[in-house]
């Protein structure tokens, strides 16, 4: 019901136009007409109250007819400040709790306005801060408001239960689970006897949920100590489905089209083990690949995995078919940083591209051993749409290459920085820098060296096309690459999205020369979203094209592009 206020000042217009939304037919009868109008004076003067204006008085000009729209007339008087603030309930609080009380009650001091949201968000902020000083079931009675009229002041009293001070015991585990306790155990992120903190029982949370297990987690901290003073800590859990079958296409012009297909088993050994096999048939490339996954081997976050894969590659750069086997075992430092380690055997039979470049066509067979480092931080929540956060991946690769007469010993160095920030609501910029340096011997398989172009580099060039070439034009990989990459997303609603992006980059013999010979191109992209990531599709022309380059490339895939 529409309302005309007299009597208040600008700044207060919006947040009465707020409260006074009252939704409803027209009113049946004058009677009903001034109820409403009585009702509307009473929500305003609990909002102006709430500003602390405690002496204002709205009155309700008198309705004569159904048709009239209802004045409100306000006498506003002087706001309230406080004049102060005190707490009760925390003589036995610990000193460092005691501390963290009165560092919370400097943000709000006497002299303050007196606004009801200032005042019930400062009684929000002490109960956290009981709560994490480790009383777990710190409860308020209330907060008693003494307002002077006379003057035009307010007496806060802050009346707080703290409870007993809970130190973190025993953590039980549901029966009948097909999880093993020990995989769960290794999760307790507390040794018996430390202080409750709602952080740690919400990293207890993250990590069960990280395990991809359970459906429903639940966690439950006994009210009652135990004989050693601790305060058990009941995990609840519900298992949820144990497969996950998956499947993707993707398109481009410059590297074709392509389906994949994938298989996981999670729980094998209830270890929290996963296996899982990944089918790829596309233009330029098939692989086969099947992965063992083993979480938390010995402490929380240790992870093996093994792989053995078989791939088919024809590209313009080279053909190759290989085997692999690999296994890696990694380690974060802290939930953002995270080192790893590994090996593989790589069986492969590959374009001879030196020989290639001679005119003559052959085959070299090789067996390489490879010695991956890898170093990863990465803040980014959502891995298929990042919103904020930072990626950086720093990867070594020493080895050596044997077979077909030569024995070859190399080291790959690979390192990329992604960041991404929420420019405004809906808009997100995205920006990523990649380079890479090859040292040693040339004489290692093909896919061992640097390529640039395409849709996972350079969108709007020819895939492998920004890499050396040989005297009959073919790409022949380069020791060093870089690329960058700049993009806008914006969000324009739940189901579509639009980005603007330039990509630059080359694979040239050093990055100085790869720095000198970058390409760039400029292209626009639509996203939707069916709820489980972004499907894009992006659309590049090159900005400095060389003859032949194609005016515009297309792809179409799952996932941004970076």
């Amino acid at each position: 019901m529409p309302v005309t206020v007299d009597g208040l000042p600008e700044n207060l217009e919006r947040g009465a136009e707020s409260a006074l939304q009252i939704r409803g037919e027209k009113a049946g009868s004058v009677l009903e007409a001034r109820r409403r109008a009585a009702q509307a004076a009473n929500t305003l003067q609990e909002y102006l109250a709430s500003e602390g204006y405690f002496a204002a008085i709205v009155s309700p000009e008198l309705v004569e007819s159904t048709d009239t729209r209802p004045r409100l007339d306000v006498s506003l008087g002087e706001r309230f400040r406080i004049a102060s603030i005190d707490v009760t309930g925390t003589d036995d609080l610990t000193p460092q709790a005691q501390e963290r009380i009165r560092a919370d009650l400097d943000t709000l001091r006497p002299g303050a306005w007196a606004r009801t949201p200032n005042i019930e968000a400062l009684e929000t902020l002490l109960l956290r801060q009981l709560k994490s000083s480790g009383y777990a079931f710190a409860e308020s009675d209330g907060i008693d408001a003494l307002a002077s009229r006379a003057e035009k002041t307010v007496e806060l009293t802050y009346s707080l239960k703290p409870g007993e001070l809970v130190r973190l015991g025993e953590m039980t585990i549901p029966e009948g689970l097909r999880t093993k306790d020990k995989a769960i155990r290794v999760l307790q992120n507390w040794d018996e006897g430390d202080l409750y903190s709602p952080e740690k029982m919400e990293t207890l949370r993250t990590r069960v949920r990280s395990t991809g297990l359970f459906d429903g987690i639940g966690v439950d901290i006994h009210e009652q100590s135990d004989a050693n003073g601790t305060h058990t800590v009941d995990l609840q859990l519900s298992e949820g489905k144990r497969r996950t079958i998956g499947a993707g296409v993707s398109y481009s012009t410059t590297d074709g089209a392509g389906a994949n297909a994938s298989w996981e088993r999670r729980n094998l050994m209830g270890m929290a083990d996963t296996v899982s096999v990944e089918a790829q048939y596309a233009t330029l490339a098939r692989h086969l690949k099947a992965t063992y996954k083993r979480p938390n081997i010995g402490r929380y976050g240790r992870t093996l995995t093994a792989e053995a894969g078989v791939r088919d590659e024809e590209t313009d750069a080279y053909d190759l078919k290989g085997i692999k086997v690999a296994a890696n075992l990694s380690q974060p430092l802290n939930k953002n940083f995270t080192l790893s380690a590994g090996a593989a055997v790589d069986a492969t039979r590959s374009t001879d591209y030196e020989l290639r470049a001679q005119g003559i066509n052959s085959l070299q067979d090789q067996v390489t051993l490879s010695f991956p480092l890898g170093a990863t931080y990465d803040t980014v929540k959502d891995p298929l749409d990042p919103q904020t956060g930072n990626r950086a991946y720093l990867g070594v690769e020493p080895g050596f290459s044997f077979g077909t007469g030569v024995v070859a010993s190399y080291t790959r160095i690979q390192g990329s920085v992604s960041t991404y920030t929420k420019v405004a609501e809906r808009l997100v910029g995205a920006l990523r820098l990649e380079a890479g340096s090859f040292l040693g011997d040339d004489s290692v398989p093909v896919d061992r060296k640097f390529y640039s172009g395409g849709g996972g580099t350079v969108r709007g060039y020819e895939y492998q096309s920004l890499s050396p070439k040989d005297p009959l034009g073919e790409p022949i990989g380069g020791d060093a690459m870089l690329n960058v990459s700049g993009e806008l997303r914006w969000r324009k609603s739940e189901r579509w999205g639009y980005v603007a992006f330039i990509d630059a980059g080359a694979a040239e013999s050093d990055l100085s020369a790869a720095a000198e010979n970058m390409r760039s191109a400029f292209g626009l992209g639509v996203r939707f979203y069916p709820g489980f990531g972004p499907v894009r599709l992006d659309i590049a022309t090159p900005l400095n094209p060389r003859d032949g380059d194609e005016p515009v490339q297309l792809y179409i895939s799952i996932g941004q592009a970076f």
